[in-house]
C-alpha cells in the first residue's frame, strides 16, 4: 500500500494527537504566521510525543537558525521533517522529538557577550527541566543532532554534564551525536566568516567559530577524553556556495575512534532541509538515525523489553487476556489483495474521522454478508499502524461465544492500550499490585473502573484508534453504545466499526446520540476489489491465452454480484479444473445465491459415501463447539465420537467438507463464513440433501456431552486413589482434547435433550470417579470459571429435565449436590485451589461439610487429615460476623479492596475486604449514617447529621470537612469521582469538588404537582433521595407523593413515577435504589403497602414487582441482583430486573440497617445491632460471571420452581469462646466464654468433657493460663478479675475442679498471665504494669512500670537455666527471675539488634519446642513505613546472658549502667513475616502459623543457617479465622490445629502430614512423595537448660 505524500498533512501543535489528515486542508488556508513563529521558539519545544517514549531526539540549529526554520526548506509548517515525517517512519514508533532553540541571530544590531558555553549551559538546563525528559523515572536513551555551530554546542552540553555529578545519571543516557555540518575546527579563515556572515566581533559567538580558536580547542580536546561510549556519526557537505564550502570535510569530521563519516550532496545550509520524503539526503540521514535506533534496541532496551514482557504477563492474568488478536489480523492481511480497500482509506469521510479534532468519534461500515468487511478492517488496521498510530483491536467471531462479549472487548482493548502506551500500562499494573478487583464478565464493571476511572481520565498525547470488526456477531453489542456516549467529546478516541446493515445498530446511535460517520460498502467498489483478487489469482485458471483468461475473469466478476466469498469458493472448484471447457461447465452449474451455493456443495459431499460420516462429525464439532477446535482437538474429538483417526486433517479438512471449513492460522478449524453455520443450523423442508448435514441443537449436543463425559471419566483422569502428598495428581501427557473437555462439556449438558434419560448416569459416574481430577485440571488453569459454569448448566438442565422424568433415584440426588458443592467450592476454597490445584484431593474434602457430596464421596481415605468438633454438617452461607460490642452498626459500604462499617460511636472502621482484617478506624466524631467509597478506593466520604469528611484512603488522613445546615438523604461520588453529590431534607442538591472540598454548585429540587408540573404548594420534606452516577440521574421521595426524577446534569426535572393513581396520598416508599449498572435503567422502590416495583426511570413504566415487606434494599455492583433486609432479620435475593425471588434467608437476629455488596457480586454485608455480618450464598457464585448461553426455549422455563430458603444457624453469642489455653500432657483443652463461663475440652475430639465454675454472668473471660503440672488453672474477665483453682486431672480425661485458691481484681485490663513452674506465683501483665502476684497471699510481690516506649511487648516464661522470665519489648529482650522483680533494679537485658524495625508491637514471641531457639515476630507499621519482621536467636546467647545476671544479683552489684549486649539473629525471615497472620505456636521444632491466605505452614526453628524455604500443609477455611484481632489457636502436642470458632472447638488432625515446601516468592521448590511428616525429622538434641 502506497504512503500517501506527507506534505499534505496538517499542522500539528506538541499537546495535540498527531493529525494524519493528508486531504483536508491546503496551503492557500492557512493563516499567515509571524517572523518568530516561522523561525521557532527559543528552549526546548517538544514537537512530538508517542504514547510510549523509550528514545529522544533533539535537534539543535546553528548560526542564525531557529528551532524550526533550519529544519525547514520553506515556511511551509509540512516541511518542518523532524515534526512532520520523522514520526511517520516505521522506527519512529517509541521515539519522541524535541528541537532547541537559542539565539543566535547575527543580524541584530544589539551586541551579544553570549558564547558557545552559554548555550550549551542553556541546551543542559532546559534537559534536566524537561518533565518530560529528566521526570521521574525517565531513563529514555538521548540521541543529539546538531546543525552546524549546533553540533558545538551540544558537545559542550555533553561536557558541562559529564563535569557535574549530580548530571552522571544524565550522562549515561546520551546515546549518539549527529553531527550535520559542524565545523569541529572553525571555518576556513575567521575573515571569510565574517564577509559572509556581514557582521563585526561584537558577536562572541561568532569568534568561538574561528580556526584556532581557544573555545574550540578546549571543546574538543576534553571530548576526546570523556566521549567513549557514545556513538559519533558525522556528515560533511559537498556543494559549494558563491563563497566556496561553509565547512570543509576536515573540520566536519572530528576523527576521533569509532566515529562514522558521511557526505551528504547538499551546500551547507541545505544539508537539513529537503524536498520530500524522497529526497536522497533525507534518506540517508533517516537510515542513520534508524541505524542508532537500532543499536539502542539492542543494547539500552534489552531490559526494557524483558520489563514489558513481564508486566505484559501481570497484565493478561489480570485481565484474562493472552494477546493481540495478531494471527486473525495476519490472515486477512494475507487474504488482502494489492491495491484492494484502498478506496475506503481514500475516501474524504475516512480522511475526516481519521485525523480532524472535530469530526465525529465513529465510522460505522455496513455491507451485506460475505462483502470482504473483516479484510477492510484489516487493511484500515495496518493503514493506521504504517503510520505509527496506536491502534487497538478486536474481531467478533459468532462462533465463539465465550470470546464474543463486550466484556471480552474491553479487556482486549484495554491489555493493548497498556501494551502500546506507558501511562495506561501503570496504571494498570497499579490495580493488579492493589489487587483491584475486575469482574471480567461485567463491561459496565471494566468500562467505571478500567476506562472511565483510570484510561480515559489520562491525558493523551496522541488519539487513540480501535478497530471493531463484525459488531453485529457480538452477542451483546448493545451494552457498548452507551458506553462510548460517556466519552467526552474533546477525548482523542477514534472508533472503526464494521457491520451488516443492521437497524437496531442504527438506532442505537441516534438513541446514544452518538455522532459518526457512515459508509456502506457499494457493489461498484466490492467488484473493483473482487477484480484485483481475481486478477491476482487468475494464474490459477485454465486459459488459451490472456485474452481468454481475461474473459472468463469477466464472466466470473458479472455473476460474483459483489460476494467475495461466492467469488472464493467458485475460484478453488475452478482451479481444480483441466481445460477451459470444464472450467466453463463448472461456471455454468454453479447457483448464484449462497443458499444454492451451499445446497450444491452438500449434495456433491452426500455422493461421497466413504467420507459423508466423517463430514457429518466435522460439521458438527465446528458448528456446536464452544469455541474453535485445534486440528488437533478435532482429531481427538473425531476418534472418540466416530472412532476414525485423520493424521494429515490440517491439509485434508477443506477438501473433506467442500471448503465449508478450513484451518486458520492459529491451526483453528473454522467455517468459511458466518452464513455456513446459518444455513446449516435452519430448517430446509425441501432441500432433502442438506437434510442430512443439518446440525440439530439438541441432539448434536447431547451427542458431544457423551464424547466429553466418555473421555473425562477415562483413564487419562485417574488417579491412584490413596496417592499420598500434595504435589499435582495426573501431570503427565494429556489428551489434545483435554483442555476442550475440561472447560467446556458441561455447556453441552445444558443444551443437551432434556428428555434423555441415559446422560444422568453418565454425568454421576463422571463426578463419582474423576471429578476432583478435573476440577484439578481447572484450578492450575487459574480460572475457576469452568467449575461455576458446570454448577449453574448442571442446574439448568436438571430444572429442564424434570419436565420429563420425576426428580427421583440415587442419580438425581447426587448430581444436584454436585450442583451446590461446585459452587461453594469456588466460594469457599477458591484462591487455595489456585494456589495448589492437588489440594482438592485430599486437603478439601475433609473440611467440607460432612453431609457434602464432596466429604461422603472423597473424605475417607487412609491416613487422611480429619475435622473433629464442629456440629455443622450443611454448608454456612455466613462467611464472618465482625462485632463491635456496645456500639450499633449503621451503616456499611464496600468497594474493592476494603469495606467500611460506620458505628454509633463516631468511628468508622476499614477493614480488609479478602481477609475481613481491620486495617484503620478513623474517628468522624459523630454517629455515622453514611459511609461511600469512590470507585476507585481513592477516598471514603464519612456524613452524619451535621458535617461530611472525605478522607483519603492511602494515608488515611482527612482531607477535608464540611458542616452540614440539614441531614442528608443520599450521599455518592460522580462516575469520575471528581464530585461527591449529596441530597438534603431541606430539597438542596450539593455538588462539592472531590480534592478540594469546595461548594462547586446547588441546587434546589423540590416536589412537583402531576397536575400542573410545577413545584407542589404544599410539598413536604422529602424522605428519601437516590442518585445513579452511571445515569446521572437523581430520585427523590415525598410522604404518601410520586417519586420525582431529576437530572443532574441540567438540573432539569425528569418525570414522576405513579405507584398506582394519581390519587394520593397513595402508599408511602421507604426504601429506593437505582441499579447499579446503568445499562439496566431500573429504580426499584420499595411500599409499606407490602410490594417492591421496578420501573424504568426515563419512562416511569413499571417492569417488575414483587410481594414484599421490607425496610432496605441494594443492588449488586453487576446490576444482576438485589437483596432486601426486613425488620425481622431476613435477606431475600431477587433477579433486579424481573424480581423473581432467587434465594431467601432466614435470621432472627434484629433488624437490618444497611447493605452492600461486595464489587464482585459475590458477597453482601448487612449491619445490625453491633454487628457486620458477611454473607457468601452459593447462589451468587452461579450468578457471577456467566454468561447466559444454555439455549433454553421459553417452554423450558423453570420460574415456576419455588427458590431455596435456608435458616442461618443461630448461635449463642454468649457461649462463644473468647480465651483458650491447653494441657498438651493429656490432650485437653480449656475454653473461656463470652458470658464468663469455663469449660473443658477434648483436644483429640472437640467434645465437651466438664463446666467448671464461672466468672460473673456476662463478663468475658479474656485470658487463660495454665500451670505446667495442669493443677492449677488461672483465668481474667473483662473487668479485670482473676481466679485461681486447682484442678485433677487423670488420664481418662477426666477433669475435678477444686478449690478457688485467689480471687482477686486486677487495676486494669489483664493482657497476658503467666503461671510458675511451682504453682505458687502469677505474673500479671498489663497497659501500664506488670505485677508478680503470690497465690496463697493474693499480695504483690514486686512490679515493673511500663514505659510509653514498651507499650508493645510480651512476656515468655523460659526453663532454666535461663532466668524464668523474659520479656520482649523495644528490641531488647530484658531477663526476671520469680524471686526479685524491684523497680530499682535493671534487669540483665539483650539488644536484639531490630532497631530498624522500630518500635512496633511484638505480634508473637516463643520458644521453640525444646527451648533452643527465640522467635520473635513484630507487626510493622503501616504510617510509619515499617515492615513486619521475624527473627530467629540461638537461645546459648540467652543462656550467657542470664547465667551472667545471676552471678551480678548473687554478688549484688549494681546493674545501673550495665550496657545490654548486642546479639544479631542466626536467621532473618522478614521476607515471610508479611504473609503471617497469626502464629499458632512451636511444634517440635518448628514455627506453625497461619498464612493471610488460610494456608498452615510451618518454619524449621533449629537449622545452623537461614532456611531456603518454608512448608505449607494445609488450607483452613475462611469462616474459621476470619477475624485476625479475635483469632484463638493452638497447636497440640500430637500436632493437630486447634481453633476456636464462635462456640466450638475445631480439631484439624493429621494436616501437618501433608507437604509442599515453598521457596519465599511462594513457587514449590520441593514436590513431596509422601505425607509423613519431617517436623522434627532429623534434629539433634536439644540444648542443655
Amino acid at each position: 500500500m502506497a504512503l500517501m505524500d506527507p506534505l499534505r498533512r496538517k499542522s500539528t501543535t506538541a499537546t495535540s494527537f498527531l493529525d494524519r489528515s493528508f486531504h483536508s486542508l491546503s496551503p492557500g488556508r492557512r493563516q499567515p504566521e509571524s517572523v518568530d513563529e516561522l523561525r521557532g521558539a527559543l528552549g526546548l519545544n517538544l514537537l512530538y510525543s508517542p504514547s510510549e517514549p523509550l528514545i529522544d531526539f533533539i535537534f539543535v540549529h546553528g548560526l542564525r537558525g531557529g528551532s524550526r526554520r533550519t529544519w525547514s526548506k520553506t515556511d511551509d509548517i509540512r516541511h518542518y521533517w523532524p515534526q512532520q515525517w520523522l514520526p511517520l517512519e516505521p522506527r519512529f514508533k517509541n521515539v519522541r522529538i524535541h528541537s532547541f532553540g537559542y539565539n543566535s541571530d547575527w543580524g541584530e544590531r544589539k551586541g551579544s557577550s553570549l558564547t558557545v558555553h552559554d548555550f550549551g549551559q542553556a541546551l543542559l538546563g532546559e534537559i534536566l527541566n524537561s518533565p518530560d525528559l529528566s521526570g521521574h523515572n525517565e531513563n529514555t536513551a538521548i540521541v543529539l543532532v546538531g546543525h552546524s555551530m549546533g553540533g558545538i554546542v551540544i558537545k559542550k552540553a555533553f561536557l558541562l554534564a559529564k563535569r557535574d555529578p549530580h548530571c552522571q545519571k544524565l550522562v549515561g543516557r546520551f546515546h549518539s551525536m549527529f553531527f550535520l555540518a559542524t565545523p569541529h575546527r572553525g571555518a576556513d579563515s575567521v575573515q571569510l566568516l565574517r564577509k559572509l556572515l556581514n557582521v563585526t566581533s561584537n558577536k562572541a559567538y561568532v569568534e568561538d567559530l574561528a580556526p584556532g580558536s581557544m573555545s574550540t580547542q578546549l571543546i574538543n580536546d576534553e571530548f576526546r577524553n570523556v566521549y567513549q561510549g557514545v556513538q559519533l556519526w558525522s556528515f560533511f557537505e559537498t556543494v559549494s556556495t558563491s563563497v566556496g564550502l561553509i565547512v570543509d570535510r576536515e573540520s566536519a569530521v572530528i576523527g576521533l575512534p569509532g566515529e562514522r563519516v558521511q557526505l551528504l550532496n547538499a551546500d551547507h545550509r541545505h544539508v537539513c532541509k529537503f524536498d520530500n520524503r524522497q529526497d536522497s539526503n533525507y534518506g540517508s540521514l533517516r537510515n542513520a538515525f534508524v541505524a542508532s535506533i537500532e543499536s539502542i534496541e539492542k543494547t539500552w532496551l534489552s531490559n526494557k523489553r524483558t520489563e514489558h514482557l513481564t508486566q505484559m504477563q501481570i497484565l493478561s492474568q489480570y485481565l484474562g487476556v493472552a494477546d493481540r488478536p495478531e494471527s486473525e489480523l495476519a490472515r486477512l492481511n494475507q487474504r488482502q489483495t494489492e491495491g484492494s480497500c484502498k478506496w475506503l482509506t481514500d475516501k474524504q469521510s475516512f480522511q475526516n474521522w481519521l485525523g480532524l479534532p472535530d469530526s465525529p468519534r465513529l465510522f460505522w461500515l455496513d455491507g451485506e454478508p460475505a462483502t470482504g468487511k473483516s479484510t477492510i478492517a484489516g487493511h484500515v488496521i495496518r493503514y493506521i499502524e504504517e503510520t505509527n498510530g496506536d491502534c487497538a483491536f478486536f474481531f467478533f467471531k459468532h462462533g465463539d461465544s465465550a470470546q464474543s462479549t463486550i466484556a471480552v472487548l474491553l479487556r482486549s482493548l484495554a491489555w493493548q492500550m497498556a501494551r502500546a502506551n506507558l501511562p495506561v500500562r501503570q496504571e494498570l499494573l497499579a490495580m493488579a499490585e492493589h489487587g483491584h478487583f475486575v469482574d471480567k464478565a461485567d463491561e459496565g464493571s471494566i468500562w467505571r473502573n478500567v476506562f472511565a476511572a483510570r484510561i480515559l481520565r489520562l491525558e493523551w498525547r496522541q488519539p487513540c484508534y480501535w478497530i471493531i470488526d463484525a459488531l453485529d456477531e457480538c452477542l451483546d453489542y448493545h451494552a457498548l453504545f452507551p458506553l462510548l456516549s460517556k466519552v467526552e467529546k474533546q477525548h482523542p478516541l477514534r472508533i472503526f466499526t464494521t457491520s451488516r446493515p443492521v437497524l437496531a445498530i442504527d438506532r442505537l446511535f441516534t438513541q446514544e446520540k452518538l455522532d459518526r460517520i457512515a459508509e456502506t460498502i457499494s457493489i461498484r467498489e466490492l467488484l473493483e476489489d473482487i477484480r484485483l483478487y481475481l486478477q491476482a489469482n487468475a494464474e490459477f485458471l485454465p486459459a488459451e491465452d490472456e485474452s481468454a483468461r481475461d474473459r472468463l475473469l469477466t464472466r466470473i466478476l458479472n455473476r460474483s454480484n459483489g460476494n467475495f466469498l461466492w467469488t472464493s469458493l467458485v475460484l478453488q472448484e475452478l482451479t481444480e479444473t483441466l481445460s477451459v471447457q470444464q472450467a466453463y461447465e463448472v461456471l455454468d452449474s454453479v447457483p448464484n445465491g449462497m443458499d444454492e451455493l451451499y445446497s450444491r456443495i452438500l449434495e456433491a459431499l452426500m455422493k461421497n459415501s466413504r467420507n459423508r460420516t466423517i463430514t457429518q462429525a466435522i460439521l458438527k464439532w465446528t458448528v456446536c463447539s464452544s469455541r474453535p477446535l485445534t486440528v488437533e482437538e478435532l482429531k481427538e474429538a473425531l476418534r472418540l465420537d466416530i472412532n476414525v483417526t485423520l493424521p494429515r486433517l490440517e491439509l485434508t479438512l477443506g477438501s473433506i467438507t467442500g471448503n465449508l471449513t478450513y484451518v486458520d492460522s492459529d491451526n483453528k478449524a473454522q467455517l468459511a463464513h458466518q452464513t455456513v453455520r446459518s444455513f446449516l443450523t435452519r430448517d430446509h423442508p425441501h432441500a432433502l440433501t442438506a437434510d442430512h448435514f443439518t446440525i440439530i441443537g439438541s441432539r448434536d449436543h447431547l451427542n458431544i456431552a457423551r464424547t466429553c463425559l466418555d473421555y473425562l471419566r477415562g483413564p487419562e483422569l485417574k488417579v491412584a486413589r490413596y496417592r499420598r502428598g500434595t504435589s499435582r495428581a495426573g501431570s503427565g501427557k494429556r489428551s489434545h482434547f483435554a483442555n476442550y473437555a475440561v472447560q467446556h462439556f458441561s455447556d453441552h449438558i445444558a443444551r443437551a435433550q432434556s428428555n434423555e434419560a441415559t446422560i444422568l448416569g453418565d454425568i454421576q459416574a463422571f463426578f463419582s470417579s474423576n471429578s476432583l481430577t478435573w476440577i484439578e485440571i481447572v484450578a492450575a488453569n487459574k480460572d475457576l470459571t469452568p467449575i461455576v459454569q458446570a454448577a449453574k448448566n448442571l442446574k439448568t438442565y436438571l430444572v429442564r429435565r424434570a419436565k420429563y422424568h420425576a426428580p427421583i433415584g440415587q442419580a438425581i440426588q447426587d448430581v444436584t449436590a454436585w450442583a451446590t458443592d461446585l459452587s461453594r467450592l469456588v466460594a469457599s476454597f477458591g484462591k487455595p485451589l489456585m494456589t495448589n490445584p492437588a489440594a482438592i484431593h485430599f486437603l478439601v474434602p475433609p473440611v467440607c461439610p460432612s453431609n457434602s457430596i464432596i466429604h461422603r464421596s472423597f473424605a475417607d481415605y487412609p491416613k487422611a487429615m480429619r475435622v473433629f468438633g464442629l456440629s455443622e454438617d450443611e454448608w454456612d452461607d455466613r462467611l464472618s460476623c465482625i462485632i463491635n460490642p456496645g456500639q450499633q452498626a449503621l451503616s456499611v459500604t464496600c468497594e474493592d479492596i476494603a469495606f467500611a462499617v460506620g458505628f454509633s460511636d463516631g468511628t468508622v472502621h476499614i477493614y480488609e475486604t479478602s481477609t475481613m482484617q481491620e486495617q484503620r478506624v478513623l474517628n468522624h466524631q459523630d454517629q455515622v449514617r453514611f459511609v461511600e467509597f469512590s470507585t476507585t478506593d481513592q477516598y471514603l466520604a464519612t456524613a452524619s447529621r451535621k458535617k461530611i469528611r472525605l478522607w483519603n484512603c492511602t494515608t488515611m488522613n482527612m482531607r477535608w470537612e464540611y458542616k452540614l445546615q440539614d441531614p442528608l438523604l443520599a450521599l455518592c461520588f460522580n462516575e469520575d469521582n471528581t464530585l461527591l453529590m449529596g441530597a438534603t431534607r431541606s430539597n438542596l442538591l450539593l455538588f462539592w469538588n472531590s480534592t478540594t472540598g469546595e461548594l462547586v454548585n446547588s441546587f434546589q429540587f423540590s416536589d412537583i404537582n402531576e397536575s400542573t408540573g410545577k413545584e407542589h404548594p404544599h410539598a413536604r420534606a422529602p424522605t428519601h433521595a437516590a442518585f445513579s452516577p452511571g445515569l446521572n440521574l437523581l430520585a427523590v421521595v415525598y410522604r404518601q407523593r410520586p417519586i420525582v426524577l431529576w437530572d443532574l446534569e441540567d438540573c432539569s426535572y425528569v418525570g414522576q413515577y405513579n405507584k398506582e393513581t394519581n390519587l394520593y396520598p397513595g402508599p408511602q416508599c421507604f426504601a429506593l435504589i437505582f441499579n447499579p449498572k446503568a445499562e439496566v435503567q431500573l429504580v426499584a422502590a420499595a411500599y409499606d403497602d407490602g410490594e417492591i416495583v421496578a420501573f424504568d426511570p426515563w419512562t416511569q413504566r413499571r417492569c417488575a414487582s414483587v410481594n414484599a415487606d421490607i425496610t432496605v434494599m441494594q443492588g449488586s455492583k453487576d446490576g444482576t441482583t438485589l437483596v432486601s433486609g426486613d425488620n425481622n432479620g431476613k435477606i431475600t435475593l431477587y433477579d433486579f430486573e424481573t424480581l423473581k425471588i432467587l434465594y431467601k434467608i432466614n435470621s432472627d437476629e434484629l433488624g437490618i440497617r444497611d447493605l452492600a455488596f461486595s464489587i464482585d457480586g459475590l458477597r453482601f454485608l448487612d449491619v445490625r445491632g453491633d454487628h457486620c455480618n458477611i454473607w457468601e450464598p452459593s447462589v451468587l457464585v452461579r450468578r457471577a460471571e456467566m454468561n447466559d448461553e444454555s439455549s433454553i426455549e421459553p417452554s423450558d422455563d423453570a420460574s415456576s420452581v419455588a427458590p431455596p430458603t435456608v435458616t442461618a444457624k443461630i448461635y449463642e453469642d454468649e457461649k462463644a469462646i473468647t480465651a483458650m489455653t491447653a494441657f498438651h500432657s493429656l490432650e485437653i483443652i480449656f475454653c473461656g466464654r463470652e458470658d464468663g463461663s469455663i469449660a473443658a475440652r477434648s483436644a483429640l475430639t472437640g467434645d465437651l468433657l466438664e463446666e467448671l465454675t464461672s466468672h460473673a454472668k456476662r463478663v468475658a473471660v479474656t485470658f487463660l493460663s495454665l500451670s505446667h503440672s495442669g493443677e492449677l488453672l488461672v483465668s481474667a474477665d473483662r473487668s479485670g478479675r482473676i481466679l485461681a483453682r486447682r484442678l485433677k486431672i487423670s488420664q481418662g480425661l477426666q477433669v475435678t475442679e477444686g478449690a478457688i485458691v485467689m480471687d482477686r481484681r486486677a487495676i486494669n485490663v489483664v493482657e497476658q498471665i503467666l503461671v510458675s513452674e511451682n504453682g505458687t506465683k502469677i505474673l500479671v501483665s498489663m497497659p501500664n504494669k506488670d505485677e508478680i502476684w503470690e497465690l496463697a497471699t493474693a499480695n504483690i510481690l514486686g512490679e515493673i512500670s511500663r514505659l510509653k516506649d514498651r507499650a508493645h511487648s510480651r512476656w515468655i516464661q523460659a526453663p532454666k537455666p535461663v532466668m524464668p522470665l523474659i520479656h520482649i519489648s523495644n528490641g531488647f529482650a530484658s531477663f526476671y527471675s520469680w524471686d526479685l522483680v524491684e523497680a530499682s533494679h535493671s534487669p540483665p537485658s539483650m539488644d536484639l539488634c531490630l532497631a530498624e524495625s522500630g518500635a512496633t508491637a511484638v505480634k508473637a514471641a516463643m520458644l521453640s519446642s525444646h527451648a533452643s531457639h527465640l522467635c520473635v515476630l513484630l507487626a510493622g507499621s503501616q504510617a510509619e513505613l515499617l515492615r513486619p519482621t521475624l527473627r530467629v536467636w540461638n537461645t546459648k546467647e540467652l543462656t550467657a546472658v542470664s547465667q551472667g545476671s545471676d552471678e551480678h544479683n548473687t554478688r549484688e552489684k549494681s546493674t545501673q549502667d550495665a550496657k545490654p549486649r548486642k546479639v544479631t539473629a542466626n536467621a532473618i525471615y522478614d521476607q515471610l513475616a508479611k504473609d503471617i497472620k497469626f502464629v499458632v505456636g512451636a511444634y517440635e521444632d518448628s514455627l506453625i502459623f497461619l498464612t493471610h491466605q488460610g494456608w498452615i505452614c510451618s518454619l524449621r526453628l533449629t537449622n545452623s543457617r537461614e532456611d531456603s524455604h518454608y512448608t505449607r500443609h494445609f488450607f483452613i477455611p475462611f469462616r474459621y479465622h476470619n477475624n485476625a484481632s479475635s483469632l484463638i489457636m493452638d497447636v497440640s502436642s500430637k500436632g493437630s490445629i486447634i481453633v476456636a470458632h464462635r462456640t466450638e472447638v475445631a480439631i484439624f488432625a493429621g494436616g501437618l502430614e501433608f507437604e509442599d515446601k515453598l521457596s519465599w516468592e511462594g513457587d514449590t521448590i520441593v514436590p513431596r512423595p509422601s505425607m509423613k511428616s519431617t517436623l522434627g525429622r532429623g534434629r539433634s538434641a536439644p540444648d542443655p537448660w
